[in-house]
């Protein structure tokens, strides 16, 4: 039934789940369609407003997360006891009706979803923001096959209060103990919980169920806590052992045995999902641009732009660090060498706490640095670290990439000059 909520407009109900209800809308001040989701949970009774402020808290945070993964949120609020937030409308099918349609997807497809998943929350992580909720249903697939986390923020501002215990409260509490890390059943989320999550999904899209399925909610959390993860071959003979290997990285019981971080998953999951890997979409527009005025030959005129790109609201965290590397090379061009290697060195820490050590806009800016110490004199140091890169870069950046060999071909010309 066609109803408002303040100006917007609800038009048709798109799904509803334990958060909510989700309803296209129209905002005729900004004449667009948007979603709208509503929460409003019976069982919080007269703790709403306690859950308001959570959820309002939660909401200004995500609302300030910028990457073409995650839906643009427009506006949060409270009216009339149900409490709101309106975000971009995705256009596709949830995963877990992918799912229920097509059952496993290939390697290849299965690889792609995950990589997309951990470009995301290698973004938000960086952010200092935990999804807490990753499952099939919060995973939209776009006509174009690119993937969209949903409900960023939701689940952190339903958590549960100091002591209380996520299992025992399934109809108060977020997160889905099928897709649940045991650390976080019990009331500890870490980034490292999501990669669990992450793992849940990906051994679904490879062996048509998740890892643990049978029994209640606090069976569920014993398995995922206690028991060995049944082998993906006992499921589907012909996955790559090292997909397999992945997988039950990502499904250790302790968050300290999973990988490091979300970039070293997204970095390990280009090896079967190449198309996925080829496309940067972290990246501004802005910055391809700019980088090619740079490498055009001007680079006062791309210092510029860098600055003007960096002065900008909106901004994501990697984006900011790949606008400091460029106009750190532009000044390095301008001949403020030593200038450009410090702050080189300094967005190469950064960028190694936000993406991985495997990522390929840390190993540009490696790279980038050695150059620039070979202009300094410093070859021995440029020497050592291209010595370590040549190895990075031929297990990380594809045989096609242009990027592959260069470390090694530039080792080879310091070594005839030595």
């Amino acid at each position: 039934m066609r109803r408002s909520l303040g100006r917007y407009e609800l038009t048709h109900e798109l799904g509803r789940g334990g958060m909510g209800v989700v309803w296209a809308a129209q905002d005729p001040d900004q004449g667009r369609e948007v979603a709208v989701k509503l929460l409003a949970p019976p069982a919080y009774g007269s703790e709403l407003s306690t859950l308001e402020r959570r959820f309002l808290r939660e909401a200004r945070l995500t609302g300030r997360l910028y990457h073409p993964g995650i839906p643009a949120v427009y506006d949060h609020g409270s009216l009339d006891g149900e409490l709101y937030l309106v975000m971009e409308l995705v256009p596709g099918q949830a995963l877990d009706a992918v799912l229920k349609g097509e059952g496993t997807l290939s390697v290849e497809r299965a690889a792609a979803v995950a990589h997309g998943v951990a470009d995301v929350l290698t973004y938000a992580h960086g952010q200092g923001v935990v999804h807490r909720d990753l499952k099939p249903s919060n995973l939209m697939i776009t006509p174009s096959g690119a993937v969209k986390v949903l409900d960023f923020g939701v689940a952190a501002a339903l958590e549960p209060r100091p002591g209380e215990t996520r299992f025992t409260a399934a109809n108060a509490t977020p997160g889905t103990v099928v897709y649940m890390a045991p650390e976080q059943a019990v009331g500890k989320t870490v980034p490292g919980s999501d990669l669990y999550s992450l793992g849940c999904v990906l051994y679904e899209l490879l062996a048509g169920k998740p890892p643990f399925t049978d029994g209640s909610p606090f069976m569920l959390y014993h398995q995922h806590a206690n028991e060995p993860v049944p082998p993906l071959s006992g499921h589907r003979p012909g996955i790559p052992s090292g997909l397999k290997q992945l997988v039950e990285g990502l499904l250790e019981k302790r968050p300290e045995d999973r990988p490091a971080s979300a970039g070293e998953v997204r970095a390990l999951l280009t090896a079967w999902a190449p198309a996925a890997a080829s496309t940067n979409v972290l990246a501004h527009p802005r910055l391809a641009e700019i980088a090619a005025l740079r490498l055009a030959g001007c680079p006062a005129s791309a210092l510029e732009e860098y600055q003007e790109l960096l002065a900008s609201a909106g901004l994501g965290r990697a984006d900011v660090l790949a606008a400091r590397a460029g106009a750190a090379l532009c000044a390095g061009a301008l001949g403020r060498t030593r200038e450009a290697l410090d702050e080189l060195k300094s967005v190469l820490a950064e960028q190694r706490s936000l993406l991985g050590p495997a990522d390929p806009g840390v190993l540009d800016t490696r790279y980038e640095i050695a150059v620039l110490l070979v202009r300094t004199g410093e070859r021995h140091p440029a020497m050592e670290l291209l010595r370590r890169l040549v190895g990075d870069e031929e297990h990380v950046l594809r045989a096609d990439d242009p990027r592959h060999g260069r470390s090694r071909a530039l080792l080879k010309r310091l070594g005839r000059m030595t």
